[in-house]
């Protein structure tokens, strides 16, 4: 390996908070050389942790991991020569951490680990790989032991890491609180490593699958281009102004505690969220989903400005919430209904009456404002057939914080999501209202509507996992 390689070590975040927890027991899955020993070594190296493991060699010695992973000799301190020669008995001597079992007795290498579970020393314990151990062991003797390891690290608060040879289910699979498996595929003939997130105790799994690599010996995996193209379009899309580009970036409550986690606090301000729903979908169960976003809007000074044409299809929510929800000077103060008045044929229009014809109807609405508040619009897409669509977002990111375009799947199938911030597609599921964040890619969620009585009703968002 070159001295100057930058070493970058990469696990999915997912991963990671499960191995951060303070007990778990996890499986690790694949066919031989799919980097099961890497990625071992890569947790250590993740979790920085140089001490206070047991790493338990049933199929190779300590010697030729240090060997065939040297990153992990300058990680570890570790001093003495790389000659894989070496005697397991120097290696331990030196590195008490790892331990040689290949001619252990599977009840002798057995009672080893449960003594180590009771040792607050070694919180991390390793065997690489246990099917090594219980190779030796008749079904029932196996499956009583995997039983017992999983009481005695329950008790111990330990945390413990299996390396299994296959991808074949057995008994520890039901046992275990994580499993990950390792295997090869092909995309277009192209050979890959691929990495399934299969269940990890308490964790929200966001992506299942990962492409991984196994250069220089060290495990890095690969997040999905969804994930890059947030950063992307704030990058690209940003002005070359560098005091512009420092600004902070600030954040809106999209009203759904669940949805602001996986958004990084909410929909990002000046975005324009395009909200696409089947034709099956009632317009109310989309102002539903911005039931809490509307309520937030009102408490909070903030000026809303809502399309007549929807406002007429949900008049019956709109006077629950004034009569109901929120005081009803306050309703009256935010909650402006625009009629917007766009049918006029573009050919009509020049560049600046086409600016001013969206403007014109909120622009005595935006001289009332107060400082500290912003202005939102819901707009319906079908006001604006006529007006060209770049002009159209350029106007509402310079004169609005936050808008949402309604609009009917299919209709003018022919934009491009990359014209919005976020995309987000609101369909019915076996008769269940979901709601899809398709762009960013992010979960599926379902809506829940709590009603203790008119004053507490409320949405609740929750991820479909």
């Amino acid at each position: 390996m070159n001295k100057n390689y930058d070493i970058s070590f990469k696990i999915p975040d997912d991963l990671l908070q499960f191995l951060n927890n303070e007990t778990y027991s996890l499986l690790i899955k694949g066919a031989p050389g799919s980097g099961k020993t890497a990625l071992c070594l890569t947790i250590l190296k993740a979790l920085n942790i140089k001490n206070n493991f047991f790493y338990i060699s049933t199929r190779v010695s300590p010697n030729k991991l240090f060997y065939y992973f040297k990153w992990i000799n300058k990680y570890l301190k570790i001093k003495h020569s790389n000659n894989h020669n070496k005697t397991s008995k120097n290696i331990n001597s030196l590195e008490p951490f790892f331990e040689d079992a290949r001619l252990d007795e599977p009840e002798s290498l057995f009672e080893r680990i449960t003594n180590q579970l009771m040792d607050v020393r070694s919180p991390l314990i390793i065997v690489d790989s246990w099917d090594g151990v219980a190779s030796f062991m008749d079904r029932e003797s196996r499956l009583n032991n995997e039983r017992v390891l999983q009481t005695w690290l329950e008790r111990a608060g330990g945390r413990l890491i299996l390396v299994n040879e296959g991808n074949e289910l057995t008994t520890l699979d039901y046992l275990v609180d994580g499993i990950v498996t390792l295997k090869f595929n092909q995309f277009s003939h192209i050979p890959f490593r691929e990495m399934n997130l299969t269940k990890l105790g308490g964790i929200d799994i966001r992506t299942n699958n990962f492409l991984y690599t196994l250069n220089n010996g060290i495990f890095k995996t690969y997040e999905p281009s969804s994930h890059y193209d947030h950063i992307l379009d704030h990058i690209l899309g940003s002005p070359t102004n560098k005091s512009d580009i420092q600004k902070k970036i600030v954040k809106i409550d999209s009203g759904h505690f669940s949805l602001n986690k996986d958004l990084n606090g909410g929909f990002t301000k000046k975005s324009i969220i395009l909200l696409e729903h089947d034709p099956d979908i009632e317009i109310r169960y989309i102002i539903l989903f911005l039931f809490n976003f509307i309520i937030n809007c009102i408490n909070n000074s903030h000026l809303l400005l809502l399309d007549n044409k929807i406002a007429r299809n949900i008049t019956s929510i709109l006077n629950f919430i004034r009569s109901n929800i929120v005081n009803s000077n306050d309703y009256d103060r935010s909650i402006k209904l625009i009629d917007f008045n766009l049918d006029t044929n573009l050919d009509n229009l020049d560049d600046n009456l086409n600016t001013n014809v969206l403007i014109n109807p909120i622009s005595e609405e935006m001289k009332n404002i107060k400082t500290n508040s912003m202005i939102f619009g819901i707009l319906s897409s079908d006001r604006y057939n006529n007006i060209d669509e770049y002009k159209l977002i350029n106007t509402l990111k310079e004169k609005l914080d936050l808008s949402f375009i309604l609009i009917q799947t299919g209709i003018k199938s022919e934009s491009t999501p990359r014209l919005f911030d976020y995309k987000i597609t609101i369909k019915k599921v076996n008769d269940i209202v979901c709601v899809h964040f398709t762009h960013p890619h992010l979960l599926v969620y379902g809506v829940e509507l709590l009603s203790i009585d008119n004053s507490n009703f409320s949405v609740r968002l929750d991820p479909i996992i």
